[in-house]
Formats: structure tokens, C-alpha cells, sequence
């Protein structure tokens, strides 16, 4: 496993910034998988249980689990970081915001487009719809962690 410096490529190393890259890619995926379930447990929770719509079952699902990926891709994906803690967070929440609109744009496109296609809206599908937009929200948030957030 690449050494703290490897994992912002910012060693002085000319191949640094591919082996930072080769890590972090991998990294912000599982990191991502693990706030997908946190994500998805909640948005379902949150309609089965407390009745909530689909749309407003969603952003407390969002809320714990961009707290969570911030820990975690701090400590793993982005570990190399010198960023202090409360800027890199602040920041963290500016790009996850840009990404929850696209996120969440995705989602609720989902939720109503499914009917169209003879799909009903039930708690159980939620996963998908949450899986659809975590998805295509993912380069986006990449990138802005990468380059904003971490830096």
C-alpha cells in the first residue's frame, strides 16, 4: 500500500501522481459502496418506517452519509492531505452538494419515470434509485474532492 505521500502524489516523484490515482480511484469506490448502504438503509428506513415519501425519505440518507464518506475519504482515499480538518470538510460539503443535485436529480428522476415504464415505487426499489443517482454523481464528486476539498 502506497506511504502517505503516495497518496496525494505530491512526493516529488514523476509517477507519484499515476500511483496516487491508481489508489484513490479504487479507494473512492469502496468508500462510496459503503455510503451507498449507509445511504440506501436510511432512505428505506426512513419510508417503510416512518412513512415517508420517497423524495423526502431520501436527504436524511444523504446527510449521515456524506458525513460518513468525509471520514472515511479523508483516512483512506485522500489520507495524504495536509488540508486542515474543518476546511477540507467545509469544502467536502460544497462539492457533495453539487453532487446531491445531480444525485439527487437522477433519483427522483427515477421515482418519476418508473411508473411510465410499469414500474411501481415501492421502499424496495428505493435502492436502485438511490444506486442510479450515487452513480452518476460519482465523477463529479471525484473530481471536486480531488482537486478542491483534499487539496
Amino acid at each position: 500500500m502506497p506511504d502517505r505521500s503516495d497518496a496525494d502524489g505530491q512526493d516529488g516523484d514523476e509517477a507519484a501522481p499515476a500511483r496516487a490515482l491508481a489508489f484513490q480511484v479504487p479507494a473512492f469506490a469502496a468508500v462510496g459502496v459503503s455510503g451507498f448502504v449507509v445511504d440506501a438503509a436510511i432512505t428505506v428506513l426512513c419510508a417503510r418506517y416512518l412513512g415517508l415519501s420517497p423524495v423526502l425519505a431520501r436527504p436524511p440518507g444523504f446527510v449521515v452519509a456524506t458525513i460518513t464518506n468525509f471520514l472515511l475519504n479523508r483516512a483512506i482515499t485522500f489520507r495524504g492531505s495536509r488540508a486542515p480538518f474543518v476546511r477540507a470538510f467545509l469544502r467536502y460539503c460544497a462539492v457533495a452538494s453539487a453532487g446531491l443535485v445531480v444525485n439527487y436529480a437522477a433519483y427522483s428522476a427515477c421515482v418519476m419515470l418508473s411508473p411510465r415504464f410499469g414500474v411501481a415505487v415501492t421502499p424496495a426499489i428505493l435502492p436502485l434509485f438511490v444506486a442510479v443517482g450515487a452513480g452518476v454523481a460519482m465523477v463529479v464528486t471525484f473530481l471536486g474532492f480531488r482537486q478542491f476539498a483534499f487539496r
